[in-house]
């Protein structure tokens, strides 16, 4: 049978990849293993924010003093996480630390927002995977749904209105909305949200 490469073929046709390599080391996928299942069960049942940011802190996690973080937030690969001190972290939340994602102190993540640091290299064959960072200065408010890119840095004081999505720095003090993000006005002070959020 004749191969081709490419993203598609004729039916019948086989399609062949270049040959991709893990950028994970052996024990980085063992790790990822084992916080997979940790997160799967004993994560779920830990009674208080405080029980959650030390096991957290036992998979090289960098948490700050009164982190709030719910039991039903996602999180990949907790040792390129840093939350800074207040931090609240709501339910559905992604943190998807491939590369390293910074949360300065007092920041507000939503109900279901996203902090994607990983995407892959479409115009490279292999498909490379890039590890990008993602930082939060302090003050930062993502409102529910919100999505930041890789390699994205939010000023101090960014508040991002619901299901908007960053995809490129941002300035201090602003509010953005839209997809992609838009500056709209000037950030207002937002209140702590309420127990259990």
């Amino acid at each position: 049978m004749n191969e081709q490469t490419g993203p598609s073929s004729r039916a019948g046709v086989a399609i062949t990849e270049p040959p991709r390599k893990s950028p994970w080391s052996t024990r980085a996928k063992l790790v990822r293993v084992l916080w997979a299942c940790v997160f799967a069960t004993v994560w779920k049942v830990l009674p208080s924010d405080t029980a959650r940011a030390r096991l957290l802190g036992l998979f090289g996690a960098t948490v700050g003093p009164g982190v709030r973080i719910h039991r039903d937030v996602h999180i990949e690969i907790p040792w390129h996480l840093s939350i800074g001190a207040g931090t609240v972290v709501c339910r559905g939340a992604i943190l998807y630390c491939l590369g390293r994602v910074t949360l300065g102190e007092r920041c507000l993540i939503g109900p279901f927002a996203h902090l994607c640091a990983g995407t892959h290299d479409y115009t490279d064959p292999k498909f490379t995977l890039l590890r990008e960072p993602i930082t939060l200065g302090d003050g930062c408010v993502l409102m529910s749904d919100a999505f930041v890119a890789p390699s994205v840095t939010l000023a101090p004081g960014t508040v991002v209105r619901p299901r908007a999505g960053i995809f490129k720095d941002t300035e201090p003090g602003r509010t953005y909305a839209g997809n992609p993000a838009k500056p709209v006005e000037p950030a207002e002070p937002v209140e702590p949200i309420a127990e259990g959020a």
